[in-house]
């Protein structure tokens, strides 16, 4: 009796129900060695879910073939087609026969009648070797034309490979003529979108991700992985296990800083197609087009300009700070007092009445030290002022224009439309994150990530990708802010027409305004209040006041249009 085990392959991890699938492989083999005389079934061998083409694949059943093989423990292999058995080429092929032929081992092929080495055919290695190179050059073939339908899909902004990102869920639509993936946010009542949504507004609170964390595990909000099916939150818990050599301890899963953060940083959050990870912050970057245009296929949790505004808040650039219920200082919490001494911003100090800059420890040139102001006198100071300069100006005079013209753009920006105002903040911010994004590329190159002669077409391909939006962003704000600011005018008669020409008196605007009426007034004309260190104690020092506070008025924001160095 002739000793004959049937192997079969298929790349698809799953049972299919195409020709090739490895139910039908085997029946179809099976079917071939029963109807051979003298012939019996005596194993088989299968591989699925893995590669023929790819040589680094580990191919176990093979692997379990070609040992018995050589154990002579069979007379007869039977394929379905020889690329079931590799796609690596001609050589290879031939060497897999050679090695079965050195032990007495045949190769017949269902699907190809010339390819039976059990027979005395002299042609038969001629066309073993044929069709071989011809399978390999289909997976060179194909392979090339998934990486550039994946590639133009890329392009395009399609979401195209991996898992749907944690709270969204994907649809497939048209764009020219390309059939792509489109994310877009589970609908409210779905626990992973509603977990997504709670935890942007507490980070646009001002919660820090470690807090958000144990917010999310105290709740009981079911993790990512809790969300998975079974099946596969077992296996990707069974990957960690052998990651990190450790064992399970059966506790429940609970919510991580890290992950807060991965889902809070994700582009996609704002509708962004990603980009490749940056190597060195390993955060998810966002796709950009030829011109250096974000692409924005998918619906985002929230709009560009809210996510670019909690990038920074999530960076620490701009740290929510909570004032005490029911009090407000002019000055204080909004980064416009500043120390003569280290530059950093001042806080409240209630207890005092003082706002206080307390630097702990020695910050570069900057020696440990506490400086302190009345609030009132410096509320007071920095008000008398701006009234002062305002009951002054001279429209002759180059500094009060330069002033007029700041302050009459920051008033049109207050006063315009909210359409118009998130449409303005969100060029802002995308102007900030590019410009911010082209630093760190900067940084990068010196620190020598970008050698020889790919790394700097690719570092010039990039800095130019960012210049060209750049631009256009600052184009696009000037001309937001052209058509804002002529079609208002500052109110300058209302405020400083008073019979008793004092500003302070009862009555007067000033008066009436609130904390944060008074603020929005500030914040048209002053840029920076810079607090130095008094000079003498007690009366002296009271005295000297005016000479310990300095103003630095607004000026209009002038763009600049120096091209970066790309060389």
């Amino acid at each position: 009796m002739i000793r004959a085990v049937t192997y079969v392959r298929q790349s698809h991890k799953s049972e299919t129900d195409s020709q090739a699938s490895p139910k039908m492989q085997r029946e179809t083999g099976v079917a071939y060695i029963n109807s051979q005389a003298n012939w019996r079934h005596a194993g088989h061998y299968e591989d699925v879910g893995l590669s023929g083409y790819d040589p680094n694949v580990f191919r176990p059943d093979f692997e379990r073939l070609m040992e018995d093989a050589r154990a002579k423990k069979f007379d007869v292999v039977v394929i379905y087609m020889l690329s079931r058995l590799t796609r690596q080429g001609a050589a290879e092929a031939l060497k897999i026969q050679q090695e079965l032929a050195n032990h007495g081992v045949a190769l017949v092929s269902t699907q190809e009648p010339f390819i039976n080495t059990s027979d005395d055919n002299p042609f038969g290695v001629a066309f073993f070797a044929l069709i071989a190179g011809l399978a390999h050059q289909e997976s060179k073939n194909k392979s090339k034309f998934i990486r550039d339908a994946f590639a133009e899909l890329k392009a395009k902004g399609s979401h195209t490979s991996g898992p749907v990102p944690f709270g969204f869920e994907a649809e497939q639509i048209q764009v020219d003529k390309l059939t792509i993936r489109k994310l877009k946010p589970q609908a409210p009542g779905k626990p992973a979108g509603d977990a997504v949504r709670r935890m942007i507004e507490l980070a646009e609170g001002g919660t820090v991700p470690n807090a958000i964390a144990t917010k999310l595990t105290e709740d009981r909000v079911l993790t990512p992985l809790e969300m998975l099916p079974p099946e596969k939150a077992e296996e990707l818990r069974a990957a960690s296990r052998k990651r990190r050599k450790v064992q399970d301890d059966g506790a429940p899963a609970e919510w991580s800083s890290t992950v807060v953060l991965r889902i809070l940083r994700d582009p996609r959050l704002a509708g962004f197609a990603i980009g490749p990870v940056d190597p060195k912050t390993k955060r998810r970057t966002i796709l950009r087009g030829d011109e250096g245009d974000p692409v924005r296929p998918h619906e985002g949790f929230m709009e560009p300009a809210a996510w670019y505004a909690l990038q920074k808040v999530l960076d620490g650039r701009t740290p929510k700070r909570k004032n005490r219920a029911g009090q407000l200082s002019l000055l204080g919490s909004w980064g416009i007092a500043n120390c003569g001494r280290c530059n950093s911003g001042m806080t409240n100090a209630y207890s005092t009445k003082t706002y206080t800059c307390n630097l702990r420890r020695s910050v570069g040139s900057a020696p440990r030290h506490t400086l302190r102001i009345g609030m009132g006198a410096l509320d007071n100071a920095v008000a008398s002022q701006v009234w002062a300069r305002l009951s002054a100006l001279d429209p002759a005079d180059e500094d009060d224009e330069l002033l007029l013209v700041a302050a009459a753009e920051r008033f049109a920006l207050q006063a315009a439309d909210p359409a118009a105002s998130e449409e303005l903040a969100e060029q802002e911010a995308q102007l900030e994150h590019v410009q911010q994004s082209l630093a760190e590329l900067y940084e990068d190159r010196d620190a020598g990530l970008y050698t020889g002669p790919t790394g700097r077409r690719s570092f010039a391909d990039t800095v130019r990708k960012y210049q060209a939006h750049e631009t256009r962003c600052m184009e696009h704000i000037a001309r937001l802010k052209e058509s804002t600011v002529s079609s208002t005018q500052l109110p300058l008669n209302d405020w400083v027409t008073d019979e008793s020409g004092d500003p302070f008196a009862s009555g007067s605007v000033w008066s009436r305004w609130s904390v944060d009426e008074r603020r929005s007034f500030i914040a048209l004309f002053v840029d920076r209040v810079v607090v130095h260190p008094a000079e003498g104690r007690g009366y002296a020092a009271a005295r000297a006041l005016d000479d310990r506070v300095t103003v630095e008025w607004a000026r209009p924001k002038v763009p600049d249009d120096e091209e970066v160095d790309v060389k």
